[in-house]
Formats: structure tokens, C-alpha cells, sequence
């Protein structure tokens, strides 16, 4: 029989006040797809109720610095009332090589926060690198990708990370059924609790294609509300460089992951969205001697390894030549 859970019985259980027997059932509640995307909204909803503190990191920071110009003003001798006379003090050399060390010290301290706070993981051009993440998660980084991980509580208060670039994700769930949330930096967050799926966001756009499990999608925009979508395994969601969302149906989503073992899969495929790959994979400058060029189409899937396996396959696919010096590469007929 399967169990009946309800809004009122969540709201319980994210409270910390559900019995052994209720976990239990909420794990098996939990099983079904449809079911980790109705629990995933109804956290949300419970979470908007009952905000949790988050500590102001640059609050803490400027009250340290007010409390050190305070002291120092302190410290300072204060003229007395009956003595009005001004006399300019000579200014030592060792002072101001002091202040500035300071002052060098505190910028570089302020600017190494996220460091101390984050660790992040980096690709170059070309390469691509597979992470397990501390709750067991995986997580595949393309090429020229950034996935930033926080190193403190991750996996106990907080399953969230920052992306830029492209990575493909397996992500474990948890007995506890924390959600695991991917931020990016066109304002589309994905939430999942287990589930398979990749996320794309460079400067042409973010997409975001779900293989298994459920997701739930926000998206925010400047001065309009949060807009939430409930994705199933086949939906893909696109936000273009103009903030302009779409969504469509996949019947081979698979294929969006298709890079992490170094093949590459095209359909009807311009010409002018493989110069994009080619930037974004390779870090190469494309020059096309014949604009048309950027019209063509390119159907096929093939494996290459590096970049000069890829362009020559990519060259006899549209019959046409290339020649490459350095990061630039020209085509022509």
C-alpha cells in the first residue's frame, strides 16, 4: 500500500518533528518521480516560511574594520583644549611602507575570501575532469568550466554549487533527502534531489537537459517574480543571451552528455553553432572566408580527442579546407 503524505506531514518532517515511521514512509513516498517533484516545492514553500539565518559575511567584515580605525583613533593623543597649535609631524618612511603592507595585506585578504570559503574546481580548453563530491555525487566539468563547491558544511547544511561553463551531474540521494542545488549565472538554479542531467551556461546562453529523475527549475529575472518549471526526464530548457526562456521535448536527451566521453552527436547542426563549440571546447578563433559558410548543416556523430581530430573531421563532413595558426583557424573552399 503505498503511503499517503501529505503537505502538513512535510512541513513536519523539514520541522526535524517526524517520528522513525514517518521518515520511513516519506523514503518510500519518495521513490516515485512525480513525488521528489511535489517534495522538492513543498520545501520550497516550507523554506520561503521559515527563512534561515545566513551570515552576512561583508557586515562581519566591515565591523572588524571599523573596530581597527576605532582603536587606532584611540591610540591617537588627543590635544589639549588649551594648546590651539598645529604643528605638521614628520612622516616616517617605515610608517608608510608599514601602512601600505597593511593595507596590501587586507585587500588581499578581502579578495582571498572566496577562496578560503569555496574550493573551485577549473578546466582548461580542451580538457574535461570527473569529481565526486563529498555526498557521493558526481559531477563531469567540460571543457574550459568552472564549478565552484563550498568547503565548509557541504553535504550537512548545504548541497549547492556554482557553475560556469558545462557539466553533466549524477546526483546521490541523500537519507535525509537534502536537495542539491546547481546556481549559474544567467539566474537559472536547479533543484534535484537524485536525478541525472547537464547544465550548459556560457555567454551565447544556459540550458539545461534532464536524462533521469525530476527537477525542479527557478528563474529569475530583474524586478519580475521567480518563474518555476517541473521538468521530466526528455525536457530541455533554454535561456538565450536576451534572458528569453523556451522549453522543448527531447528523445534523446542522452545525448546532451554525449561530450563527457569525447564524441560529438549533430542534427541539421549550423555551420555558425560549431564555430561556438569550437570556441568554447577549444578556445580557437574561427574565420570564415565564405560567410555562407556559417549556413551550412552538419549531420553525424563522431569521436575526437583533441582539436585537430575535430576539425579535420568536421572539414570532410562539409567538404570544405582549413589552415590554422596558432588559436585561429580559417576555412575555406
Amino acid at each position: 500500500m503505498n503511503p499517503i503524505i501529505t503537505k502538513e506531514t512535510l512541513f513536519e518532517h523539514f520541522a526535524g518533528r517526524s517520528t522513525a515511521l514517518q521518515r520511513a514512509m516519506i523514503a518510500n513516498w519518495l521513490q516515485q518521480p512525480n513525488n521528489q517533484i511535489q517534495y522538492v516545492a513543498w520545501l520550497d514553500d516550507w523554506e520561503r516560511q521559515h527563512l534561515q539565518y545566513v551570515a552576512d559575511e561583508d557586515s562581519g567584515f566591515h565591523n572588524v574594520m571599523n573596530r581597527i580605525e576605532e582603536w587606532n583613533q584611540q591610540q591617537s593623543p588627543t590635544p589639549e583644549p588649551y594648546q590651539p597649535i598645529i604643528r605638521t609631524l614628520p612622516v616616517s618612511p617605515r610608517w608608510l611602507v608599514a601602512a601600505t603592507i597593511l593595507l596590501c595585506l587586507l585587500a588581499g585578504a578581502y579578495a582571498g575570501r572566496n577562496q578560503l570559503l569555496y574550493q573551485t574546481q577549473e578546466t582548461a580548453f580542451g580538457e574535461t575532469r570527473q569529481l565526486t563530491l563529498s555526498d557521493g555525487s558526481q559531477v563531469t566539468l567540460n571543457a574550459h568550466s568552472t564549478l565552484r563547491v563550498p568547503r565548509f558544511g557541504f553535504g550537512n547544511k548545504t548541497r549547492a554549487v556554482w557553475l560556469t561553463g558545462e557539466a553533466a551531474f549524477s546526483i546521490q540521494h541523500t537519507p535525509t533527502n537534502q536537495r542539491f542545488v546547481v546556481h549559474t549565472n544567467r539566474g537559472v538554479e536547479v533543484v534535484v534531489l537524485g536525478t541525472e542531467f547537464d547544465v550548459y551556461d556560457r555567454p551565447t546562453g544556459t540550458k539545461v537537459v534532464l536524462s533521469k529523475g525530476a527537477i525542479q527549475l527557478n528563474y529569475t529575472r530583474p524586478s519580475q517574480p521567480v518563474r518555476q518549471l517541473r521538468l521530466k526526464p526528455g525536457d530541455a530548457v533554454s535561456v538565450d543571451s536576451s534572458g528569453q526562456l523556451t522549453q522543448s521535448r527531447l528523445t534523446q536527451p542522452e545525448i546532451s552528455t554525449a561530450w563527457s566521453t569525447h564524441r560529438f552527436v549533430f542534427k541539421s547542426t549550423s555551420f555558425r553553432e560549431i564555430v561556438t563549440l569550437l570556441h568554447d571546447t577549444y578556445g580557437l578563433r574561427v574565420v570564415l572566408k565564405n560567410h555562407d559558410l556559417a549556413n551550412r548543416t552538419v549531420t553525424g556523430s563522431f569521436q575526437a580527442n583533441n582539436a585537430d581530430e575535430f576539425l579535420q573531421v568536421v572539414a570532410e563532413l562539409l567538404e570544405i579546407n582549413y589552415k590554422q595558426k596558432d588559436n585561429t583557424v580559417t576555412f575555406f573552399e
